[in-house]
């Protein structure tokens, strides 16, 4: 039995010592981390006309490579939110920065085709506006919910290309980050 424990411990040790039975290569260094640029403020992109109960809103299509570029203001898949009371005038202000063709309009969830208001969509929301163009749009939040700011162009919400709008029954108009889903 010593005679096996001294065979194996020298079999060991020669392996040891003439790297056979393991790798000599250091080991690879860990991942860097990537810093990401910090999103823009959000305070920014809404400006408050309470006495008018009106808001214009910002939406910068493409704003940053923050989602691979799908993204409203540097945000995407819900990051944004956007809260209005009932009965506030909503003018959206729309940019594409972006390299791709977007759009933006609210609807009420994911694969919606319509508008939730009228007049709540950048025209032709389908086909999308180029680097560069610009539109506005404005709508009256006649409803209390939760609805979607979305890029219409096929395949960009399902790319997270949204964030959200709620309207709610009374408060003051607000917007905020939030972590998406």
């Amino acid at each position: 039995m010593a005679r096996l424990f001294l065979v194996v411990l020298a079999t060991a040790l020669f392996a040891a010592i003439t790297g056979c039975g393991g790798s000599s290569a250091t080991p690879p260094p860990p991942p860097r981390r990537v810093a990401t640029p910090a999103k823009p403020p959000p305070g920014q992109f809404l400006r408050v006309h309470a006495a008018r109960r009106a808001v214009e809103l910002t939406l910068i299509a493409g704003d940053g490579h923050s989602n691979n570029g799908f993204n409203f203001d540097g945000y995407g898949r819900g990051e944004l939110l956007v809260s209005v009371p009932r009965g506030w005038r909503v003018t959206v202000h729309y940019k594409n920065a972006g390299s791709f063709r977007s759009s933006c309009a609210v609807v009420t969830g994911p694969s919606a085709a319509r508008p939730a208001f009228a007049g709540a969509s950048t025209p032709n929301p389908v086909v999308g506006y180029r680097n560069g163009e610009t539109s506005t749009f404005s709508f009256a939040a006649t409803r209390v919910g939760t609805y979607r700011l979305a890029s219409l162009v096929p395949g960009q919400e399902p790319a997270r290309m949204w964030d959200v709008l709620e309207v709610t029954r009374g408060g003051r108009p607000s917007i905020a980050a939030r972590p998406g889903p």
